[in-house]
């Protein structure tokens, strides 16, 4: 099958490489396309190390089971599926407590287990979840909408009605959308005026990126950085929630007297809990509440995957690889 290889950082090949095996758990599923995501990129140019060269990338996947493991149903041949990449163990103490978004011995598609970047993808049968969805791009989106959708079920008690969201890039597009769908007024900043358009138009309403010095109860760091923090330390109000959701390994400076004095709560997210998480998401989807596809703007051919990955960080929205066609 053809596989796009990530064989040094910032260089990805085509190449021909054996069908994987199939567990009598797993199923195969033939590729229809693959979202691409920071993690991903972040692989790509070697701020990530991969586990080995070459190595295949790629965890925001959809796709048609073409074959099932021997303790599978053969009736699940030819389904639509999401696949969920993150796969606890199921037996450690974190999972044990429902919490395997914490899970230590957690595989993850693309990141430390083959990713999706290639004509067929293997996974235990439980994380490909079968869906009715007729849009590539909304499939693409399942997974990162449901990191977004998560963090804010994390959250004690009612959403405020406003709230600021650090960065505009495809976490923080959806995340838009999520605070829009529970009537949340949203601000978003970005660096880029073209992210901060495409948020106004997904309906994140009066758009700041004036400089203005107004304050909120809650905000959402999707970048992580040391500049974004610092952003959103000058946005949030006394008694304020800052969220964190991207990931950067550099330490940001906040104080403890900024934090006692303004009484600031300060928490991450990372992920989702399987199972609940991925099938509420996927029923809000499927009932038509939000459409994630609406912050993809760009599709690559797998041919052209090398291309994908080096202009992501310039694009507006979110891209994603269409590895199959004809299967959404």
């Amino acid at each position: 099958m053809r596989a796009a290889l990530l064989i040094r950082p910032g260089v990805i090949v085509i190449d021909d490489v054996a069908d994987p095996e199939v567990g009598p758990d797993d199923v195969l599923v033939e590729v229809g396309g693959v979202g691409l995501c920071g993690s991903d990129v972040s692989v790509f140019r070697g701020t990530w190390t991969a586990p080995s060269y070459p190595w295949r990338l790629g965890h925001e996947i959809f796709g048609v089971v073409q074959a099932t493991g021997e303790r599978v149903s053969s009736e699940r041949v030819g389904e639509l599926v999401v696949i969920e990449p993150n796969i606890p163990c199921s037996r450690c103490i974190e999972c044990g407590r429902g919490r395997s978004s914490s899970c230590v011995n957690r595989e993850s598609v693309g990141m430390n287990r083959p990713g999706g970047l290639a004509d067929k993808v293997v996974v235990p049968s439980p994380f490909a979840w079968k869906v009715d969805l007729q849009r590539a791009t909304d499939l693409v989106c399942i997974e990162p909408l449901t990191v977004v959708e998560t963090a804010l079920d994390r959250l004690p008690g009612p959403l405020p009605s406003s709230a600021f969201v650090v960065g505009a890039g495809a976490q923080g597009l959806l995340m838009c959308l999520a605070l829009v769908r529970r009537g949340v007024d949203v601000h978003v900043s970005d660096l880029n005026p073209d992210r901060v358009a495409l948020a106004a138009n997904l309906g994140a309403g009066a758009v700041s990126s004036d400089g203005s010095d107004r304050r909120y109860p809650l905000v959402i760091d999707s970048a992580g950085t040391p500049g974004s923090m610092q952003t959103a330390l000058d946005r949030i109000e006394t008694w304020g929630t800052i969220f964190v959701l991207g990931i950067d390994n550099r330490p940001f400076e906040i104080s403890s007297a900024a934090l006692v004095r303004r009484q600031l709560t300060l928490r991450g997210s990372l992920t989702y809990d399987h199972p609940a998480d991925f099938r509420r998401v996927i029923d809000v989807v499927e009932a038509g509440l939000v459409s994630p596809g609406r912050v993809v703007t760009d599709e690559y051919p797998l041919a052209d995957v090398q291309r994908a990955f080096e202009s992501s960080g310039s694009t507006h929205g979110k891209s994603w690889v269409r590895v199959n066609t004809g299967l959404a």
